[in-house]
């Protein structure tokens, strides 16, 4: 099957914060991309309903606007997918930050150390395995 989306989809769960009836109200993401999201909410949604988001990542907020584009309901919860209709050059280098990050890996960083490290301890149990047996 082909894939028809423009942009990745990244799974990550991070909060967002919308305002509705006056009222801060919490949702969650259940995956991003740069085109939009698909977000959880224990409250309803309406298709077509436009939103003014902030998507709470571990460095940055990211201020952004969307509509939703279909709602499915599952467990008393409720599953929409949100196309992203607008944000300002700010928050475009901030979502866009955001994603290559995601596409990096989180641990990325922690990753190469400890990949590193078990190559120079190889490395090294191994020459003390050649010394061992050539130097008898």
């Amino acid at each position: 099957m082909d894939e028809k989306r423009k942009f990745p989809r990244f799974p990550e769960t991070a909060p967002i914060i919308c305002f509705r009836y006056g009222r801060q109200m919490t949702m969650r993401t259940l995956n991003i991309s740069r085109g939009g999201l698909k977000l959880q909410a224990n409250f309803d949604l309406g298709v077509g309903e436009s939103m003014d988001l902030v998507i709470l990542t571990d460095n940055a907020r990211i201020r952004c606007k969307g509509r939703i584009l279909a709602i499915e309901e599952l467990n008393h919860k409720v599953q929409a997918r949100l196309r992203f209709t607008g944000e300002s050059n700010s928050e475009y280098r901030k979502l866009s930050n955001y994603l290559n990050t995601l596409s990096r890996g989180k641990g990325t960083p922690f990753k190469q150390c400890l990949i590193g490290g078990i190559f120079i301890l190889s490395a090294y149990i191994a020459y003390l395995i050649i010394r061992t047996y050539l130097f008898r």
